[in-house]
């Protein structure tokens, strides 16, 4: 699939070296800075900015140097894995996080993808059991089991809104991991709940004026999302205490959260517990939904790469399920898996990271105490320099001898550091796991030939349904060899 960013003023070529000063950047808004474009085409906006540089200048206006009391407040775009590795692992101390939007920071708290210092720490100390080694092999059968019915409850000639179902699929599997039950006709209304929170999340990054704006001000959107955010902080406070009174423990997350305990040792509050629930049933399904969702649709568009699954499924699984163990021997899976984590990273911009002092970057630039930085996973993943033609879809990207020629950090999905995407074991098991078991059972083929483009919300999803006609699965022998 190609992505053609929308033309823009800001992409006039300049031939100013990295290291000269001032850093080079586009020409923007004097009031509004680079919000304006930002806002209009953000993935588009990104890639424009490879013309300028390994570190790119962008300049936020004087109405945010009136609110930030700054005579120049600027953020900084990171183009070169070198630099990110400096800021997310290397010198990663000198780092924080920046304050986030009120919406962002209603909906998670101080969670686990919010905390700093001490209480990040002992969040992620907490979690990482759950979500690594043997937890997470024992998770293979649940995924395994709904992927399959699913797969099995679509009629063939059906059209299917694969978006949808994959949300739903992924939400099923989470809840029962975080609340040790089926997720019920709540589904529906938790969905759209978290839709309506991504977009408004996102126009608060966009917008200054829609970030000040406080959220007791009734405008449509704030209306909308109090509703959802209320309906589903009502849900989860129930379980909480409906588990507390009756004091069943269940080998789920919320068992984990009742009897654990905080950094003075004291049980944790049912505030923490909720944010982290909310926390890991926002990122534990709509990430892998939407990298699923692409997996589909990039599928329907390359008869070549569906051919070469077809024939390692029919391999690797044959006529059963997929379990844990065959894991490591679906390798061309993981490869088309990791190529559509390239081209579409769920999380496509990382939180802006904030210096603590002056820090000196790889690339010799040196920047300021309380330097905002940039990090874009979808900017770094579709640099030619790392990724030639790099809007085509090509597994043979992945395979072992392409990977060890290139920097370490141009390829960030989960990000990185202390920092880096505690279920990432999870959702890379949950991924190939669903992609063996469907492909194996159904064929999809995306009828619509419009194209379809990158949604940049919290995380990114096609910007419209992709509707899907169900079909019998074809052996990989009956399969086009090209086009």
């Amino acid at each position: 699939m190609q992505y053609a960013p929308r033309a823009h003023k800001a992409c006039r070529m300049t031939s100013n070296a990295l290291q000269s000063v001032p850093i080079s950047g586009p020409p923007v808004s004097r009031w509004f800075g680079f919000f304006s474009e930002f806002r209009r085409d953000s993935l588009g906006f990104l890639l424009c900015c490879h013309a300028y540089g390994d570190i790119v200048k962008l300049p936020m206006g004087r109405i945010a140097g009136l609110l930030l009391r700054e005579p120049d407040p600027a953020m900084y775009l990171l183009n070169h894995p070198a630099d990110v590795r400096h800021v997310l692992v290397a010198n990663q101390d000198n780092y924080t996080k920046a304050p986030v939007p009120p919406v962002e920071s209603c909906i998670f708290g101080q969670g686990v993808l919010h905390a700093e210092g001490a209480a990040h720490h002992h969040q992620r100390r907490l979690f990482l059991p759950f979500f690594h080694g043997d937890h997470v092999n024992s998770y293979a059968g649940l995924i395994v089991e709904k992927a399959a019915a699913l797969a099995d409850s679509w009629q063939k000639g059906r059209t299917i809104d694969i978006g949808q179902e994959m949300t739903q699929l992924t939400l099923s599997i989470i809840w029962r991991l975080l609340f040790g039950q089926d997720i019920g006709p709540e589904a529906v209304e938790i969905t759209q709940a978290i839709t309506t929170g991504q977009h408004l999340i996102k126009k608060q990054y966009d917008s200054l004026s829609a970030r000040i704006l406080p959220l007791w001000i009734p405008t449509a959107d704030h209306r909308e999302f109090s509703h959802g955010h209320r309906r589903m902080n009502a849900m989860i406070r129930q379980f909480i205490q409906d588990r507390r009174a009756n004091q069943q423990h269940r080998h789920d997350l919320l068992s984990l959260l009742l009897a654990a305990t905080d950094g003075e040792g004291q049980p944790l509050g049912d505030d923490y517990i909720r944010n982290e629930l909310v926390t890991f049933l926002l990122a534990g399904h709509e990430t892998t939904a939407s990298a699923l969702t692409w997996t589909w649709l990039l599928l329907s568009q390359s008869p070549m790469v569906r051919a070469r699954l077809a024939d390692e499924l029919a391999t690797v699984v044959g006529d059963r399920l997929p379990t844990a163990a065959d894991i490591p021997r679906l390798r061309y899976t993981k490869m088309m898996w990791d190529e559509t984590l390239r081209l579409y990273p769920p999380a496509w911009l990382l939180h802006t990271r904030v210096s603590r002092l002056e820090d000196r970057l790889p690339s010799g630039v040196r920047l300021p105490p309380g330097a905002r930085l940039f990090l874009s996973p979808w900017s770094l993943h579709r640099d030619p320099r790392w990724f030639p033609d790099p809007n085509r879809f090509d597994p043979d990207r992945f395979s072992e001898d392409a990977a060890m020629h290139r920097p370490a950090f141009c390829y960030i999905p989960f990000g990185g550091g202390a920092r880096r995407c505690l279920g990432e074991s999870f959702a890379e098991m949950e991924g190939l796991l669903i992609v063996a078991t469907v492909a194996s059972r159904v064929g999809l083929r995306r009828m619509d030939t419009q194209p379809i483009l990158p949604n940049p919300l919290m995380t990114l999803r096609p910007s419209k349904a992709i509707q899907m006609l169900v079909e019998p699965v074809a052996s990989p022998e009956n399969y086009p060899t090209a086009g």
